[in-house]
């Protein structure tokens, strides 16, 4: 039911059997994880959405390639961040779709 437009920052679960978000969102958002190794290991959201088919591990986006600029982020559809419990990244996630959404 987001906008494609959307922001999402998940904090709230980090573990495997645990999630905030559905699968149907995960699936169609673009996924942007602290790190991909660990994020297959602690976020539940992102391993049960792989579970249920509808996310690939190749399709999680590294923080740190957002912040540097290495992939851009499509603004067609939602964009989440999925963060397994390290606030300092958070801040940082946040800064840059700020960044983003300021026109010029």
């Amino acid at each position: 039911m987001l906008r494609a437009d959307a922001v999402v920052i998940a904090v709230g679960s980090h573990e495997p059997d645990a999630r905030e978000l559905d699968g149907a969102l995960l699936g169609r958002a673009t996924v942007v994880v602290e790190d991909v190794d660990t994020a297959l290991r602690e976020a539940g959201d992102v391993v049960q959405a792989i579970g249920e088919r509808v996310l690939s591990a190749a399709g999680l986006v590294p923080m740190k390639d957002v912040v540097t600029g290495a992939v851009v982020v499509p603004a067609d559809r939602p964009l989440l961040f999925k963060s397994v419990g390290m606030s300092w990244e958070d801040l940082v996630v946040a800064e840059a779709v700020a960044r983003r959404q300021q026109p010029g």
